[in-house]
């Protein structure tokens, strides 16, 4: 499974890659970076974060933050069945990725059980 993980959280980071050992990931800290994944590859699944940058509670509007990524992913269409999990603990960055990409889901990262969301994509991906 290709993942792609926008995360700027050092220990954030070092959990999903405990827990991603196996499959192909590409990590991106910034909004910019994970664009630039977009053009190279096609993604399984995707763990998007809001607050970008080391910032909490960011509003949408300003740049580098997980909502401008998914509006470009939206636009781009080639990952358009990429299953998305929205890890943010910002709830309203959260629910404006989720209105961009509207078939996302919200785990925030406290919560978020990364091998069940691995399965879950599984097996979103073979039900299509």
């Amino acid at each position: 499974m290709r993942i792609l993980v926008l995360e700027d959280d050092p220990n954030r980071v070092k959990k999903f890659r405990r827990e991603l050992v196996g499959h192909v990931v590409d990590y991106a800290a910034d909004a910019q970076a994970a664009v630039g994944f977009l053009a190279a590859h096609r993604y399984d699944l995707m763990f998007l974060d809001h607050d970008l940058g080391g910032r909490q509670m960011v509003d949408s509007s300003e740049e580098n933050t997980g909502y401008q990524f998914a509006v470009a992913v939206a636009a781009d269409g080639r990952n358009s069945g990429a299953v998305v999990v929205v890890h943010s603990c910002n709830p309203a960055g959260a629910d404006n990725i989720v209105a961009a990409l509207p078939l996302a889901v919200k785990a925030p990262f406290p919560a978020l059980n990364i091998a069940a969301a691995v399965e879950w994509a599984e097996e979103q991906i073979d039900g299509q």
